[in-house]
């Protein structure tokens, strides 16, 4: 047992230690004696004060005590601590459309929660919901979600989680049962992630693949390319969207040829300028790298944008097509292009008007950072609100209070005899 408010049990004892030295003073009647002048004093009770060696009425004593230590003990806010190794769990199972099977990620959590240990179970997608640990078939039998998944939105409902673990667990353990998209993390996750004191596990399940690219590019590109790194594995179908990537100014053959529904994209990578480290956005794949900014002419939409505001890339709808530009130069030297965060953003930027970019598992540097270097569980004493917890003990204990009062008030109130 733990008190929430040891300072109250003090006071409660140094009250009771007062109430017993307030016994120790017996008040009585002085002795009695027949004198003629007595027709004189007012017939009143007198009493007098002296120091007894053990205390009076010890019944009373000891109901007033009990009072006095029950009450301090309620205000303490007792709790009941859980058993020591008892392990709690907290399972986020992804729902996103970016796993690949639902009934695979729900078997594996069902065999972690197999042991019987106190769980918390959260489906995440784009929000994150409590789910009952009793609904695993029909968590099997629903498909996946369509909307993307938000790791962030998952950690934060975990710690929320945690703290009603943390009342019958010593120790929680966070387990995370995904593909991990790199679409999932966002700017916050990190500063969500160290909000959790322990160890992140990390379960990954099998990402899902779309059954034949929904576009391509008109030609291959070169291996000395420096976007062809990006596009080595992109292998669309023969019907599939196509995107044109030239690298001078449009012509009119571009025009017709977006008019037709397919994408046009001009985009010169390589630059004499010398390049600065600059910040550079498109959609939700951020990146920090050495590149050149060249102009990009007014267009309908922005597709990405520098670290100040400034866009990066534009595109013009044109008939059942449309013209891109990117104005984002790489530098003549370095290996950016084979840096996992620039291939996305380059797929995202060729990928056609009205066609989604498909999912990538994030790269291995990500995840070390998100699954970090503690390797133990979260301990139920980080992740509790003392402040806000709830201490069912202190209502029996000041219903204990109530009927000693009312025992104290009883025997207090009796009728006795007149000492002589």
């Amino acid at each position: 047992m733990t008190f929430l408010a040891p300072w109250a049990l003090a006071i409660g004892a140094l009250a009771a230690l007062g109430m017993m030295v307030v016994h120790l003073v017996a008040r009585q009647r002085p002795a009695a004696y027949v004198l003629p002048t007595t027709r004189f004093v007012p017939d009143e009770r007198t009493l007098v004060s002296r120091a007894a060696t053990r205390p009076r009425d010890l019944v009373l004593l000891i109901l007033r005590v009990l009072l006095l230590m029950f009450a301090a003990a309620a205000f303490a806010r007792p709790v009941l601590t859980p058993s020591r190794g008892t392990m709690g769990r907290v399972l986020l199972l992804d729902r996103s459309r970016a796993v690949a099977s639902a009934p695979e990620a729900v078997a594996r959590a069902r065999e972690l929660a197999a042991d019987g240990a106190p769980l918390a179970l959260i489906a995440f997608d784009s929000v994150a919901t409590v789910v009952a640990s009793a609904a695993w078939d029909s968590l099997a039998a629903a498909p996946a979600s369509g909307a993307d998944g938000s790791l962030s939105a998952a950690l934060v409902a975990a710690r929320r989680a945690s703290i009603s673990l943390a009342d019958v667990a010593d120790s929680v353990e966070l387990i995370v049962i995904s593909p991990l998209a790199a679409r999932e993390l966002d700017s916050a996750t990190a500063r969500v992630r160290a909000e959790w004191p322990g160890a992140l596990r990390l379960e990954r399940v099998a990402l899902r693949v779309d059954s034949a690219i929904t576009w391509r590019l008109e030609g291959p590109l070169a291996a000395s390319d420096p976007l062809g790194p990006a596009m080595m594995a992109a292998r669309g179908a023969a019907d599939a969207r196509i995107t044109r990537l030239v690298r001078s100014s449009f012509t009119g053959a571009d025009s017709a040829f977006a008019r037709a529904g397919a994408t046009v994209l001009r985009w010169d990578s390589s630059s004499a300028r010398r390049p600065l480290a600059e910040g550079l956005s498109a959609g939700d794949i951020v990146i920090v790298a050495s590149l050149g900014r060249l102009p990009v002419a007014a267009h309908e939409r922005t597709v990405a944008r520098w670290a100040d505001g400034a866009p990066a890339g534009g595109e013009t709808s044109l008939g059942a097509g449309c013209l891109r530009d990117v104005g984002i130069a790489q530098p003549p030297a370095g290996d950016i292009a084979l840096h996992p965060p620039f291939q996305r953003m380059v797929r995202a930027l060729l990928t056609p008007c009205g066609v989604r970019a498909p999912d990538v598992a994030a790269d291995s540097a990500v995840v070390a950072r998100l699954v970090g270097d503690v390797r133990t569980a979260a301990a139920a004493t980080t992740l509790r609100r003392d402040e806000h917890r709830e201490s069912t003990l202190a209502r029996w204990l000041l219903a204990g209070a109530l009927l000693l009062a009312m025992a104290e008030l009883f025997v207090r109130t009796r009728p006795t005899t007149d000492e002589s």
